[in-house]
């Protein structure tokens, strides 16, 4: 089913939140921003790109027949549907001259609106279904590891750089609440973080947003875990998911961090996984570790084809090697990573991604490579060329 992008225009604030609270038990229905008059209407439909926007007739500023006139001459691809407490038949024309596909009349209820969204959106859709395709939603990698000490949030923080880096916007999402140290590994010090969207109630692409901090050298965007421990409890299993929904059309990749616990909230993110990535290293409690982890997941009828081991501090010789931990897991290792103590330590404590810092080092090179698998490959390019008729043409007729 594919997600709505909706955008609600209404300069009064109690109505408007009355809306939103319709909007929350529409499943395929993402609210993406909100606006309070037309010109701000106009402004955050070319800043979200919203399917839909639903908008009172009497916005303050620009109003609402207006804004809905200029939408349709300058943004085809966005649908409006008028909201007014105005019932007579000339101002539904007048709404359906401007360019609305819909009129409701207020006070309206919950499958009103829905009824009207859905089939706005579907009549909409049907010469439209090459865009949703699951090209056009992040595919989101999480990373996981069976106890702390392995590297899990060094590896999620330079892979989605590294992503980053080669131009595919990435969200990086620090899910390990009490103790997130993934701002710190990039040296920011971010002035939102998860707890404000949870506070705030904000759970739009617009207000989500506003809490995200930019790494700059690489165009990486972090959603940072809460400041201190204790906020870690005001966000919820349905926080997450929501979070994850609303900002997924956004972006191409969105990597997580997740903590090495097991909790409802984890469980939430992982039904939102595409890949999971479960990092391990060469030592008996760490294989003793993950192997309880692989029997867990397939008892509670996780998709193990999601499951990709990664393993990490590859160095030979010290009693396990990566043959015997593929055996002895019974999947086989999706990337070794080598060891590289220094160089992570150093980049660590400097604040900076070593494989922007050291990109020729082979620790690096691994992970780019791992990152240039979840690319896949490149589309070949059209070929523009003219024809050999069009080249004939204009070699007698001139261009």
């Amino acid at each position: 089913m594919a997600t709505i992008k909706l955008l609600i225009a209404d300069s009064k604030e109690d109505w408007l939140n009355n809306i939103k609270r319709m909007i929350i038990n529409m499943d395929n229905v993402c609210l993406v921003g909100e606006a309070r008059n037309g010109q701000e209407t106009l402004d955050k439909v070319n800043e979200l790109q919203p399917h839909i926007v639903l908008l009172d007739i009497d916005l303050e500023g620009i109003d609402g027949l207006k804004v809905t006139e200029i939408l349709a001459k300058e943004s085809q691809n966005v649908q409006t549907i008028i909201m007014s407490t105005k019932s007579s038949p000339e101002y539904f024309r007048k709404a359906m001259k401007s360019g609305a596909k819909d009129y409701l009349i207020e006070p309206f209820s919950n499958s009103d609106l829905s009824d009207a969204i859905q089939n706005v959106f579907n009549k909409w859709l049907k010469d439209k279904a090459d865009l949703f395709t699951d090209d056009n939603t992040a595919k989101v990698v999480t990373f996981y590891s069976t106890k702390g000490g392995v590297g899990r949030t060094t590896l999620a923080v330079n892979l989605a750089v590294a992503l980053a880096a080669k131009g595919k916007r990435t969200l990086l999402i620090d899910a390990s609440l009490q103790f997130g140290d993934v701002a710190l590994t990039l040296n920011l010090n971010p002035q939102n973080t998860i707890s404000e969207v949870i506070d705030k109630d904000e759970f739009t692409i617009d207000g989500i947003g506003r809490r995200i901090t930019k790494h700059k050298a690489s165009g990486l965007e972090v959603l940072a875990a809460p400041r201190e421990p204790a906020q870690a409890e005001a966000v919820t299993a349905k926080h997450l998911q929501q979070i994850i929904d609303v900002i997924k059309p956004l972006y191409q990749f969105i990597i997580i961090d997740m903590p090495s616990i097991i909790t409802e909230k984890e469980l939430a993110i992982l039904d939102k996984t595409n890949l999971l990535f479960l990092i391990a290293t060469l030592e008996i409690t760490s294989l003793k570790n993950t192997k309880i982890l692989l029997k867990t997941l397939q008892s509670i009828k996780y998709d193990l084809d999601k499951v990709k081991i990664i393993l990490n501090k590859d160095m030979p010789d010290i009693g396990i090697d990566k043959t015997q931990l593929e055996t002895g897991l019974g999947i086989p290792i999706y990337a070794t990573i080598p060891m590289d103590s220094i160089l992570a330590q150093v980049s660590l404590n400097k604040g900076i991604s070593f494989v922007l810092e050291s990109p020729a080092s082979l620790i690096s090179r691994t992970i780019i490579d791992v990152a240039e698998r979840l690319i896949g490959p490149s589309k070949k390019p059209v070929n523009t060329s003219k024809s050999a008729i069009l080249r004939i043409k204009d070699l007698l007729f001139g261009n």
